[in-house]
């Protein structure tokens, strides 16, 4: 899924050329919903009952299996981006180490926003629902939106990205905590 939407950017967006502004319209517009795809689904094996039960009754703490999912889906997001705007850097896009870190916080809070709605609810569908409506409620009330503005850097503004960065690291630990205690009490 994830090829598919970075294969769609240049199709859309168009990615020759592109000063820092410009560049920043197809990393922050698509190439960073990849962190819902990347980071959504670490839960989705345990909602299975069974797959559950298992994995609760191993010596290794599920948590263990849980930190070592969002790493990989955390990788995954990063490698992407990079070789995202690599291919921008060769199309002649002026792309900066602030772009790269913007794009990759924009996807690590998006899917976190998802992972904390399915280590609550256990509803994939719905985990996905809610960093999508968060996506959409920015493009409306983008000047509204403060420090977790997800479009922040098509007008030259970066400081937003720490904060999504920050708010999406610590929605992530919360994620894996409370399944780890919805599991406990199951």
């Amino acid at each position: 899924m994830c090829v598919i939407i970075l294969a769609l950017a240049p199709v859309l967006f168009g990615i020759t050329g592109l000063d820092g502004r410009a560049a920043a319209q197809p990393l922050e517009m698509l190439v960073s919903t990849i962190g819902m795809v990347l980071l959504v689904p670490i839960f989705q094996p345990e909602q299975n009952r069974e797959i559950e039960d298992i994995t609760a009754s191993k010596y290794v703490d599920p948590i263990w299996v849980y930190l070592i999912r969002a790493g990989y889906s955390i990788v995954g997001i990063i490698v992407l981006v990079l070789a995202f705007t690599g291919m921008m850097v060769l199309c002649g896009c002026e792309i900066s180490f602030d772009l790269i870190l913007g794009t990759i916080a924009d996807g690590i809070f998006l899917g976190s926003l998802g992972t904390l709605t399915a280590a609550v609810t256990n509803n994939l569908p719905m985990a996905f629902m809610l960093p999508f409506l968060y996506y959409f409620f920015n493009m409306t009330m983008q000047t509204r939106m403060g420090n977790l503005n997800l479009f922040a850097m098509m007008s030259g503004n970066y400081l937003p990205n720490a904060w999504l960065l920050g708010t999406g690291l610590l929605l992530l630990a919360a994620a894996v905590i409370v399944r780890r205690v919805l599991l406990r009490y199951r």
